[in-house]
């Protein structure tokens, strides 16, 4: 308040002589005085009262009123304007009590000159429009916290009164009280023993702190039924100039369920954690956009080498070979595009020795301190995907040395079987047929069923040394591979009308084993067949060179062809397809119907072969 401001008072005093002294002082004081109304008694002072004044100068005792009865009546009309006890040594104790019922301050007649007068009154105007300002705002606050679960209080840290709006206590811990203690003692009381020390250690270093203007407190109170409600105190300090929080202004929150919230989501935290760390399959988690390795669980440090922080500093780019980063980045598109997004595979690692390890993997799309990530669960199988390796490279192996045993024996059946053909039974025919011929002599007239008998002999004979150059294998360490299979070109030619164009110039033979050289005449000489039996062909291109560190063996017709959807691989095709296979040799077969067939067939010079 300005107190340059002219103001009226209203002198409550029967005896002249103190009205006089009063008077006097006032003139002497400084105050601008706009109006001094008298009144020696509580009929006047009461009718006084009806015109407004800033401030009342109480005498108790009145002619028609005495002692604390007067002061009674006079606050009951004063309305917001303060009273200031005139009062003599003997009436000190009535002064006293009229303070504690509203008075704003009391002075003793005859001890006071007008600087204390002046200082009086100003102080119980000042007072007294602070009191009312603060009767105002716990209004305010006591509106507040009826639209609101929080209780809003005031703390007077100097006096150590608190003011806690009533209603809002009772919501939160449950109570039925009509009032509460003003100390803070009350609620100490309340606090959970464990958080009591804690919570006492915390008040002290924030309102001794001259920077801290936050008050912020959690704990435990114990509520009207034994159980404890978790409460945070919110507020905010007024201090002096010196820095010194003199009073705290601030709302209580029941927190208990965000608590209980918590303390659900820590547990489930603690238990997520503990299956991440402790999951047997190695847990990396990475960012969808920066390929960033976020999080990574024991296993995986065990398995790959690296410390969390070396992880932490990578990409999951890192961990796959150079051929994978495109597969990588693939995937993490189609997770950004698909929030379901999950998918199984098995990469290609590197551990921190620069050893490869085969990690079986499922990749899901996940939602990681509020960004998209993958969560990566991955096996090391590589011991595993090793073994079936070794174990299918034995069962090849196994099964070439099976069927080299086959074609061994078959070779060697071929052999037989020729040998006998062209060694023993085309030798009875020859002799059948010298001794014909000695018979036709003694006969002296011609006889057709001995010339066709001859005929048949001769053709059994053509037949026969046919078949037993096709049983046994030429021998290719001393005739070339070329000579074997222009023979059976020039065979093909003369058995029937098909042109055989043959382009063999490009096959090195001094660079190729003679087992492989048999393995590819036995593949013509299969093919050549088939042509002869199925194709209906007119012509034949034959070509065998060396192309790219391979040896490439193609045999193309123009046949009628075949639906390779319906007909299944004869004997034929199927003994190409093992033959080759002894040599580590691919075999691919083109064909449609009326378009001819293309047989491939394509061996690695370099690989080792299994014969």
């Amino acid at each position: 308040m300005v107190f340059n401001t002219a103001i009226n008072i209203l002198m409550v005093e029967d005896n002249i002589g103190d009205q006089y002294l009063l008077s006097e002082l006032l003139d002497a004081s400084g105050i601008v005085i706009k109006n001094l109304f008298s009144a020696t008694s509580l009929e006047d002072a009461l009718d006084r009262l009806k015109e407004p004044v800033d401030i009342i100068l109480l005498d108790l005792s009145l002619p028609d009123s005495n002692g604390i009865d007067t002061f009674n009546s006079i606050i009951q009309n004063a309305g917001k304007t303060p009273v200031v006890i005139l009062s003599g040594l003997t009436d000190t104790r009535l002064a006293l009590d009229a303070i504690t019922l509203g008075a704003q301050d009391y002075l003793i007649k005859g001890d006071f000159d007008e600087k204390l007068l002046a200082k009086t009154i100003r102080y119980s105007i000042e007072r007294k429009r602070n009191m009312e300002a603060l009767q105002e705002s716990i209004e305010r606050y006591n509106l507040v916290s009826k639209a609101t679960n929080d209780m809003v209080w005031d703390w007077n840290v100097i006096t150590g009164e608190i003011y806690r709006n009533i209603d809002s206590w009772n919501k939160i811990f449950g109570s039925n009280l009509k009032e509460i203690a003003p100390d803070t003692q009350f609620f100490i009381d309340r606090i959970h023993p464990e958080d009591v020390e804690e919570t006492e250690i915390q008040v002290k270093e924030i309102l001794d702190n001259p920077e801290q203007f936050i008050f912020d407190v959690e704990c435990r109170v114990k509520k009207d039924n034994g159980s404890y409600a978790y409460i945070c105190d919110l507020g905010y300090i007024l201090r002096d100039k010196s820095g010194k929080a003199t009073r705290v202004i601030g709302a209580t929150q029941n927190i208990t369920q965000r608590k209980e919230a918590e303390s659900i989501l820590k547990t489930s935290e603690e238990r997520y954690r503990y299956l991440f760390n402790n999951n047997p399959a190695c847990i990396l988690v990475w960012d969808l956009n920066t390929h960033k390795i976020l999080e990574v669980n024991d296993s995986a440090i065990e398995q790959y080498g690296y410390s969390k922080d070396e992880f932490l500093s990578k990409t999951v780019l890192d961990l796959c070979t150079h051929e994978d980063h495109c597969k990588i980045k693939e995937l993490a598109q189609k997770a950004r595009a698909d929030v379901f997004f999950k998918v199984t595979d098995t990469w290609k690692h590197l551990n921190k020795m620069g050893e490869y390890m085969f990690m079986d993997t499922t990749a899901h799309r996940i939602e990681y301190k509020g960004k998209a990530v993958v969560l990566y669960l991955a096996n090391n199988v590589t011991e595993k995907i090793l073994l079936e390796e070794k174990l299918e490279e034995e069962q090849l192996k196994k099964q070439q040395e099976i069927t080299e045993a086959v074609i061994t024996a078959q070779e060697k059946e071929r052999q037989a079987i020729g040998s006998e053909l062209h060694d023993n039974v085309n030798q009875i025919l020859a002799s059948s047929r010298l001794y014909l011929g000695l018979a036709k002599r003694d006969i002296s007239q011609p006889n057709s069923f001995l010339d066709e008998t001859e005929f048949l002999i001769s053709s059994a004979i053509a037949e026969i040394r046919y078949l037993s150059h096709s049983l046994i294998p030429p021998s290719l360490d001393d005739s070339e591979l070329t000579e074997s299979l222009n023979n059976i070109i020039s065979t093909v030619s003369k058995a029937s009308s098909i042109k055989v164009f043959a382009d063999l110039k490009r096959f090195n033979e001094n660079s190729t084993s003679d087992k492989l050289k048999l393995g590819i005449y036995r593949i013509v000489q299969e093919q050549f067949n088939n042509i002869l039996k199925y194709s209906k062909a007119s012509i034949v291109h034959l070509t065998i060179a060396h192309e790219n560190g391979k040896i490439v063996l193609n045999i193309k017709d123009n046949g009628i062809g075949f639906d390779k959807a319906k007909k299944t691989q004869g004997v034929g095709l199927l003994n190409i397809k093992t033959r080759a296979s002894l040599f580590n040799g691919t075999m691919k077969v083109i064909s449609s119907p009326g378009r001819g067939c293309e047989l491939l067939v394509s061996f690695d010079k370099h690989h080792p072969v299994h014969i």
